[in-house]
């Protein structure tokens, strides 16, 4: 624990406090909401409720200072709500499809609390999953990477596996278990037979610990699949036989060199009139990143797509700048020019994407790794001495041109 706190990883009381004072004032609005709609439609206000469900990381005790809160409100459709019962089959008949889809991230939350032998194990354990995904570029849903789901299952699965073990054993047997796993088989909590089985496209298949089960949401591809392996694999290797050599748990967490590990780099700048627009437009291009991921392994070129933002200080506009890691699978012809025609396409392909691109903008470039910005660059231990225990992508040399 000393360790995640000195990486920063555990939020401070003041934190935690205002977190707990956003919940109350969550609650507040949405119960005086509720008994707005119950007087507009003439029905006493005993008979309606609402209330405030709270689910993810922050349910589950392993969030972060800069974790948000997953929050669920559940309106004056349902009655009765402080007997809400997400694990009871005869409540879930009653629920329409959009209820149910939302109330998911609760009842999977419950069951993983459930079924952990020692809640406190499980979230120091989550936690240091988090961290090593984070610093290593693993961390983010919609660049095909882990979300939070996957890696509580995960967590819950190694708990399980070793109720007796340590936290640092558990971490050991994350990476030892993982690195090996045959992903054809998904990871299950139940630990029995289901019919929820890989399907088409579906690479790293966790079930959601719910009934009926289901296969959590994935963007994964082939490349960050590949990624996602391999930094597993360093892991293990980092772990498997601590006592050899001179080992320290940080290098399990150094940021992973982006600027060392890839030749070429797709620049894709956002920018708008303004900070309140650029906030939409950045989120609304960002979820269309899956599609633009999977465009460029069309065009065999995988990549490794860095989620952290830079900010180009030579333009006026506000603005957000990405750098993805290029792996040219042969001799590759990159036409820029075709690709962010390609995407704009999808990105505009309705009324809400047209008006959020009206006044904003988005650029597609390649930059070699000598023109990426400073604080890409880390002169980290692992990167000068451990690179025999190092498992990643080598940019091929020399089999790169551009036009566009």
């Amino acid at each position: 624990m000393q360790f995640l706190t000195d990486e920063g990883a555990i939020p401070t009381p003041e934190e935690e406090e205002t977190r707990e004072q956003v919940i109350r004032e969550l609650k507040k609005i949405v119960t005086d909401w509720v008994k707005t709609v119950a007087c507009q439609e003439r029905v006493p206000p005993r008979r309606v409720t609402a209330t405030v469900l709270t689910y993810g990381s922050y349910t589950l005790g392993a969030h972060g200072p800069e974790s948000d809160i997953d929050a669920l409100c559940v309106g004056p459709c349902i009655a009765n709500l402080p007997a809400i019962n997400t694990s009871s089959p005869q409540y879930l008949r009653r629920l329409d499809s959009r209820s149910w889809k939302s109330l998911s991230g609760v009842r999977v939350n419950e069951q993983i609390v459930q079924l952990v032998p020692d809640q406190e194990k499980f979230q120091v354990l989550l936690r240091c999953i988090k961290l090593w995904a984070r610093r290593r570029g693993l961390h983010c849903h919609l660049l095909g990477f882990f979300a939070g789901i996957h890696l509580a299952i995960l967590a819950a699965y190694v708990c399980q596996r070793f109720p007796n073990a340590t936290a640092n054993g558990l971490f050991t047997m994350f990476f030892e278990i993982f690195a090996h796993w045959p992903w054809h088989i998904p990871v299950d909590l139940h630990g029995q037979q289901t019919n929820c089985t890989r399907s088409d496209g579906c690479l790293m298949p966790i079930v959601m610990p719910c009934s009926p089960p289901e296969l959590c949401a994935s963007n994964m591809t082939e490349g960050t699949f590949r990624k996602i392996r391999e930094e597993l694999m360093r892991g293990f290797v980092l772990t498997k036989d601590l006592g050899s050599h001179d080992f320290e748990w940080a290098w399990i967490f150094e940021p992973f060199p982006y600027s060392t590990t890839y030749e070429q780099f797709l620049r894709i700048a956002l920018c708008a009139p303004t900070s309140e627009e650029l906030h939409d437009w950045s989120g609304w291009v960002k979820s269309r990143f899956p599609y633009l991921i999977l465009k460029l392994e069309d065009n065999g070129i995988e990549c490794d797509p860095n989620s952290s933002q830079e900010v180009d200080h030579t333009v006026v506009k506000p603005n957000i700048v990405y750098h993805w890691g290029l792996i040219p699978q042969s001799d590759t012809l990159l036409d820029t020019s075709s690709l962010k025609e390609d995407f704009m396409k999808y990105v505009i392909n309705d009324v809400y994407g047209k008006v959020k691109c009206t006044d904003s903008e988005l650029t597609l470039s390649l930059v070699g790794a000598s023109e990426l910005p400073k604080s890409m660059y880390n002169d980290s231990f692992y990167s000068r001495h451990l690179h025999q225990y190092g498992v990643g992508y080598q940019a091929a040399a020399d089999c790169w041109s551009t036009i566009g």
